[in-house]
């Protein structure tokens, strides 16, 4: 059975010289991670480094949509109303929303 496949930015990363971030969206999916370490289990989960191009992401989605985060239905799963329709994939690329649905999905902590 294929998974759900989660894909998030490494963190931290350097964007200009000597300055270090992470992406706060990011930053709180693996907040949910902790919260629901089942979740590990029936997800596929890649961390993929900040610089663009992403070529992982562009392979799967395309070039337009390798914003991070990004939540990829696997195929055949009920895809929420708000979810995007790219490249025949189901995803969703808010962090609440991403949350929510693994919930829903997989059991566990949702937002409040």
């Amino acid at each position: 059975m294929e998974k759900d496949r989660l894909i998030v930015l490494k963190a931290p990363f350097e964007d200009g010289p000597g300055k270090m971030w992470f992406c706060p969206q990011c930053a709180m999916i693996e907040g949910a991670l902790l919260a629901n370490p089942h979740w590990e289990d029936r997800i596929e989960l890649r961390r993929v480094g900040f610089q663009r191009p992403r070529a992982e992401v562009i392979a799967l989605l395309d070039e337009a949509n390798q914003g991070l985060p990004v939540l990829v239905l696997r195929k055949g799963a009920v895809a929420p109303s708000d979810a995007k329709l790219v490249n025949g994939h189901h995803i969703l690329t808010d962090a609440q929303q991403i949350a929510s649905y693994l919930a829903a999905t997989h059991g566990g902590a949702a937002p409040h």
